[in-house]
């Protein structure tokens, strides 16, 4: 069963994998994950594949040699591609914001 569209691919091999280290988002459009998110706000990845097309899916893009889809909304399934719990205060209001769409 395919819950989200697109394909999952390896990043590209010019890059040094994994990516590891902190990105900021490119928002593509509104997100209740990224509400009262700061434009400018970086998360922590530590990932070799992704989301390099999410077929209108995503909500926030990151660059890492390619872009790639960084948070998913879709329906009531919520998704980033990036660590929360160790990106800062910017992690710790999307937790939040997790929380309050969850309850």
């Amino acid at each position: 069963m395919k819950l989200l569209p697109g394909t999952v691919s390896a990043l590209p091999s010019n890059v040094k994998l994994p990516h590891m280290g902190w990105n900021q988002l490119k928002k593509k459009r509104e997100s209740s994950l990224l509400a009262g998110i700061g434009a400018g706000a970086y998360f922590y990845f530590a990932h070799s594949y992704a989301a390099l097309d999410s077929n209108n899916a995503s909500v926030a893009t990151s660059s890492h040699g390619t872009e790639f889809a960084a948070v998913i909304e879709q329906k009531n399934i919520h998704a980033v591609q990036f660590h929360p719990e160790k990106s800062g205060e910017a992690g710790a209001r999307l937790l939040q914001n997790f929380l309050r769409i969850a309850a």
